[in-house]
């Protein structure tokens, strides 16, 4: 018994020691834990190690290690600590990383809304789930950081009483720090201060990934309307909005025209692409109609990734930019009751308003959302037979679904002969509005067509996955060309006006698993996104947009014209093109959309073809901006003050 006390006594270090090894390994593992995340983000252990000279390392490795340390104590296992805190962390830093890769665009608060389909989100980006050497490293080094806290919980595990109270002293220490003076001892060190507004690729240089999506959370649970807040200051700022539109109305010509508004997904000019030429124009029956309608540049808030906020940015106005960071589909569906949408609008003007998506519902969960946008009915690919014929008098519902699929997913002329079909249900019904999603070109691009849906033949210098995503993503942006040109030839014919707006969400991520983008191997811009240049930022997040009519004189401009738009301000185009009065709110975005193209968290750019990164200070448009962050904020944050002003 004295050997097995005696043994026992020198494997478990004395009480003292117990508790200084606990807090120290502890932090120290917060600080691995901020090392990793770093090492998953850059990719490069030379840019790791140079952090350390960054007060964000530690204040990240501080923001981790009191948890870490805290969980220890409660759990009485220092893996237990680690591994709650440290799992967490390489996920995170991992979507991230993924994230960038595929979208350019660095993961988010709002993301985290769409948790429960993370699995149907990895599926549609496969291809580009692959680890790199450095990934595989930050796994195993993370792995035996895990294995030696399993063979230390024992040894070093302390008397559960002291244990517990112990826990409250890093608790109260991680409140004071990173919640209570959270601003003013981490943040605005940082240049990161809360009142600040800031994109997240922006926060996450500042303040590592980790303490980034935490001030970023802090901010939006703490978001301050500013000390002039009250219901007389928003009544002085609808003044002055009414004083910026000078009251504007839109020019009712006395016509309703039906309106068909499609989300290409992913559709861009594809013969633009630097070094690329095909010996038949793949988009061919786009280009001829940019001839007779009014067509140019759509600037996107995203690459690769997030059609959800585009097309809510279209239907409602809001500016994400304007906004505390958050995307718009993590708002609760209620919030898109408080000001006039373009489908609500048009409703109440007497259109019939119907969207259908040729997938399911199962990621951004847009049924809730749609029916307070305004929209009549809501189809997804398991209704189609409650109006296409087609479909309803198949045999079998789904046997006639598949054989609709192109490259995996269902057709874009699929899309165009739903549209027809509902036009014609309700063409009896009066004027109506339309909204149609793709999918047919949505990644991921390998070998996504079969040789035999294969018809198009790009030539560039490519070789191997980059060559095979461009012949898989040309295909589909060909299919999608074609599957317009057939829409308005049907329309060409019908009696009743009707404009068609038909626009790409955005760019393809086009990411391959060797590092890089096809764009990076076709030289158009640098591997890291860090180093682009305005104007190769704006080009990447820029698409194609066209606007259509049977009756040329409908059309905002002269047929021909070329006339850059974006998703902060179509919306307010399609208004103004169906005739309705506007209500100040839009009559305010479309008084913006004057002057300015896109104002984006990463992108700014004005009629006058200047882009930044940073909204410029004064100029064109921003004393509208300013007006309209104010009243965004009244009606998402507020006390909804003036609400009742806009509609």
């Amino acid at each position: 018994m004295k050997h097995l006390i005696a043994a026992q006594d020198r494997v478990t270090p004395p009480m003292p020691w117990r508790w200084a090894l606990t807090v120290v390994l502890s932090l120290l593992a917060g600080l691995g834990w901020a090392m990793l995340a770093r090492l998953v983000d850059t990719q490069s252990i030379r840019w790791t190690l140079g952090s350390f000279r960054l007060p964000q390392m530690w204040l990240t490795g501080l923001f981790l290690g009191l948890p870490v340390l805290a969980l220890t104590l409660l759990t009485h296992s220092m893996f237990a600590g680690n591994i709650i805190i440290g799992a967490p962390v390489m996920v995170i830093s991992f979507v991230n990383y993924y994230k960038v890769l595929i979208t350019t665009v660095p993961l988010s608060v709002g993301d985290f809304s769409l948790i429960g389909q993370a699995l149907h989100i990895a599926e549609l980006n496969s291809q580009a789930l692959t680890l790199s050497g450095i990934s595989i490293l930050a796994i195993l080094a993370a792995v035996l950081w895990l294995l030696i806290t399993l063979f230390l919980s024992r040894p070093l595990r302390l008397k559960w009483g002291w244990s517990a109270l112990a826990c409250a002293v890093p608790v109260a220490a991680f409140a004071l720090i990173f919640c209570v003076f959270a601003d003013r001892l981490v943040f605005i060190p940082l240049g990161m201060g809360l009142a600040d507004a800031h994109p997240q690729w922006v926060v996450n240089q500042a303040c590592q990934v980790p303490l980034g999506l935490w001030r970023s959370l802090f901010a939006q649970a703490t978001h301050d309307m500013g000390p002039d807040y009250s219901q007389a200051r928003m009544e002085e700022v609808v003044t002055k909005a009414r004083e910026l539109t000078g009251g504007m109305e839109s020019s009712d010509s006395g016509v309703r025209p039906n309106i068909i508004l499609i989300l290409s997904e992913s559709f861009f000019d594809v013969a633009s692409l630097d070094g690329v030429t095909f010996a038949e124009d793949p988009v061919a029956d786009f280009r001829a109609l940019k001839e007779e309608s009014v067509s140019g540049p759509f600037y996107t808030r995203s690459l690769g990734y997030g059609t959800c906020n585009v097309e809510l940015e279209i239907l409602t106005g809001m500016n994400t930019n304007l906004l505390a960071g958050e995307d718009l589909y993590s708002f609760t569906p209620d919030v898109f009751t408080r000001l006039p949408t373009l489908p609500s609008l048009l409703r109440e003007n007497g259109y019939y308003t119907a969207s259908l998506h040729t997938f399911n519902d199962s990621i951004y969960h847009r049924t809730p959302i749609f029916s307070r946008l305004g929209f009549d009915d809501i189809y997804f690919s398991s209704d189609f037979a409650d109006f296409y014929q087609p479909a309803a008098q198949a045999d079998d519902y789904w046997a006639y679904m598949n054989s609709r699929l192109s490259g995996g997913l269902y057709s874009d002329d699929l899309l165009s002969d739903l549209l027809i079909s509902l036009y014609e249900k309700h063409v009896e019904d009066g004027p109506m509005f339309l909204y149609g999603i793709s999918m047919e070109n949505h990644s991921t691009y390998v070998d996504k067509y079969t040789q035999e849906e294969l018809t198009v033949s790009p030539q560039s210098a490519l070789t191997g996955e980059a060559a095979n995503d461009l012949l898989n993503l040309s295909q589909g942006i060909h299919n999608a060309s074609a599957a317009l040109g057939k829409l308005v030839d049907y329309f060409r014919t019908v009696d009743e006006p009707t404009i068609i707006v038909f626009f790409g969400d955005h760019l393809p991520g086009l990411g391959l698993a060797g590092g890089g983008t096809v764009y990076s191997e076709l030289g158009m811009v640098p591997e890291d996104t860090s180093t682009w240049s305005v104007e190769q930022f704006a080009r990447l997040h820029s698409t194609e947009y066209l606007i259509w009519s049977n009756e040329p004189d409908l059309l905002p401009a002269e047929p021909g014209a070329t006339v850059e738009t974006s998703c902060n301000y179509l919306g307010a185009n399609i208004l103004k093109l169906s005739g309705v009065d506007l209500p100040l709110y839009w009559q305010l975005v479309a008084r913006l959309a004057e002057d300015r193209v896109i104002d984006s968290e990463y992108l700014h750019r004005g009629t006058d073809g200047q882009s930044a990164f940073q909204m410029p200070a004064e100029g064109p448009g921003i004393e509208g901006l300013k007006l309209l962050s104010e009243l965004l904020g009244d009606a998402i944050y507020g006390k909804q003050y003036v609400t009742d002003y806009l509609s």
